[in-house]
C-alpha cells in the first residue's frame, strides 16, 4: 500500500527552481576581440606582428601591444610609474581602439568630438536645478553643500550634470545635442 497523497504533496517543495541546462558540447568564448585587433593578430606576415621585448619592462611591452597593465588600478603604487607617464593626454590612441574605448580612456575620438552628454532624469533635473538656482556656476560651493547635494557628487560630476542640464533644458528634455 502506498502513502497518502496529502502527505506526499506536503513534503514536496512548493517552488521548483533549477539552473538552466547546459549543453556540454557547446563552447562559448569568455570575451570577444574587436575585429581590428583580431586582424592584427591573425596577420599572415609574422614580421609585422608586435613582438615581446625581453629587454623592456612589462608595462612597456603591454603598451606596444596596446594593452593596459592593470585597467582597474588608478592609484599609484611603488612598483608602477605615475599614471600620467603611462597615458599621454595628447595621444589619440591607435586605430585599433573603438571610439567608445577612446572616450572611456579620455583619448581623442576619430571624429574629434567628445562623448555626448546624456539627458538627465526627472529627479536629477530637480536636484541640479536647485543647485544652479542657489549657486549659479560655483561648483565648489555646490560640492560643499551637503543638503542640496545629498548624493555628494564631486566638482567634475556637478559640472557635467550642470552642462547637461543647460544643454537639454534650453532646447527641451529630449533635444539632440549635436
Amino acid at each position: 500500500m502506498g502513502g497518502s497523497r496529502r502527505k506526499y504533496k506536503r513534503s514536496r517543495t512548493k517552488v521548483r527552481v533549477a539552473l538552466p541546462k547546459r549543453k556540454p558540447n557547446v563552447f562559448k568564448p569568455a570575451f570577444c576581440l574587436p575585429p581590428k585587433l583580431r586582424a592584427l593578430i591573425d596577420q599572415p606576415d609574422p614580421a609585422s606582428r608586435p613582438k615581446w621585448d625581453p629587454e623592456g619592462t612589462v608595462i612597456q611591452n603591454y603598451k606596444s601591444f596596446g594593452v593596459l597593465s592593470n585597467p582597474n588600478s588608478l592609484q599609484v603604487t611603488t612598483d608602477q610609474p605615475e599614471p600620467a607617464e603611462l597615458v599621454d593626454p595628447n595621444d589619440d590612441g591607435s586605430d585599433l581602439e573603438e571610439d567608445d574605448l577612446k572616450t572611456t580612456l579620455g583619448k581623442k575620438r576619430r571624429d574629434g568630438r567628445p562623448a555626448s552628454l546624456l539627458p538627465l532624469t526627472t529627479i536629477q533635473r530637480v536636484h541640479v536645478s536647485r543647485l544652479i538656482e542657489k549657486y549659479g556656476d560655483d561648483y565648489q560651493r555646490m560640492f560643499m553643500d551637503t543638503k542640496l547635494n545629498a548624493m555628494q557628487h564631486s566638482v567634475a560630476t556637478l559640472e557635467k550634470l550642470c552642462r547637461s542640464h543647460v544643454l537639454y533644458d534650453d532646447a527641451g528634455s529630449h533635444a539632440n545635442p549635436r
